[in-house]
């Protein structure tokens, strides 16, 4: 009997698995994982941490090797100033013989900062690029529009009232139901990578995705240090700087429209080329967000 058959008979048995059913199950998920499934889409390796995390890709393509369909229950409890939170149950039921083998629960809400806030940068008032900075003191000070932020170049006093009277920083996203979808989406990632660990007992293999876990959260060495940060990091990105964010929204299960629009209303750019690398990571930040332990 092969280590597959003898993980699915054990898996959906009423009476415990056996010692050998569960190092069948446990090499098969290591298997799977060596073997179909692939680094940076399936899961990632967070730094500080000694497991992989699980992606939803990765948890669907455990969903296949062990027969299970997921079914949904999904509750959405409206919030004041139009937020929502949607909470997603999800139960996995063995797709042969209909058996409840087990459920998870993800969560996710427009009160989270990434989705209730937008970073709203201060707007040239001759050209309108979102592209003013505060000038050096050796070159005089005051507010530039800064050339290779696509801005004119004109320049500005301390005191002009047409840059210090906008606001600028975080504020309250204005449109915020267009994330109702992708919060729904991201709900029903977590739940799915929830049951998906719970049901095969993977979690010693996997651990939660801790890109979806408040920075305080996170393990020391995972936190970005000063010294980390890249250099040029007003440099637009490269060709490999691209595909790893190709690769970063596959994980995610954000429609690539969403991810587009998030840009376009973050940054003022219509194609993820031009971002810089510190959008790069600002958007980076913003799609990954969770796995579940």
């Amino acid at each position: 009997m092969s280590e597959e058959t003898q993980a699915l008979q054990e898996i959906t048995k009423l009476a415990p698995m056996t010692l050998m059913g569960v190092k069948h199950q446990v090499n098969l998920i290591q298997q799977i994982m060596r073997e179909e499934m692939k680094d940076g889409e399936h899961y990632g390796v967070i730094p500080g941490c000694p497991k992989p995390s699980l992606w939803k890709p990765g948890a669907e393509k455990l969903c296949l090797t062990f027969r299970m369909a997921p079914r949904l229950k999904v509750q959405r409890l409206d919030l004041p100033n139009g937020h929502r939170e949607i909470t997603v149950t999800t139960e996995l039921h063995h797709i042969n013989s209909e058996q409840f083998l087990g459920e998870g629960v993800g969560s996710c809400s427009t009160m989270e900062s990434k989705y209730r806030y937008r970073d709203e940068k201060r707007k040239c008032p001759k050209c309108g690029k979102e592209a003013i900075i505060k000038g050096k003191a050796e070159y005089g000070g005051g507010w530039v529009c800064f050339t290779k932020k696509d801005g004119c170049g004109a320049k500005f006093a301390d005191s002009d009232k047409a840059i210090t009277d906008q606001k600028g920083g975080k504020t309250e996203n204005p449109d915020i139901a267009d994330v109702y979808n992708t919060v729904l989406k991201i709900a029903k990632k977590r739940s799915l990578v929830d049951a998906v660990l719970t049901v095969t007992a993977a979690s010693d293999i996997f651990t939660q995705d801790l890109e979806d876990l408040p920075e305080e959260m996170l393990p020391a060495a995972a936190k970005v240090k000063p010294a980390d940060k890249p250099s040029g990091a007003d440099k637009t990105i490269n060709e490999d700087q691209q595909k790893l964010l190709f690769a970063r929204i596959t994980a995610s299960g954000i429609d690539k429209e969403e991810v587009k629009l998030y840009i376009k209303t973050t940054f003022g750019k219509d194609h993820s080329k031009d971002l810089t690398m510190t959008e790069l990571a600002q958007v980076i930040k913003w799609l990954e967000q969770e796995p579940v332990s």
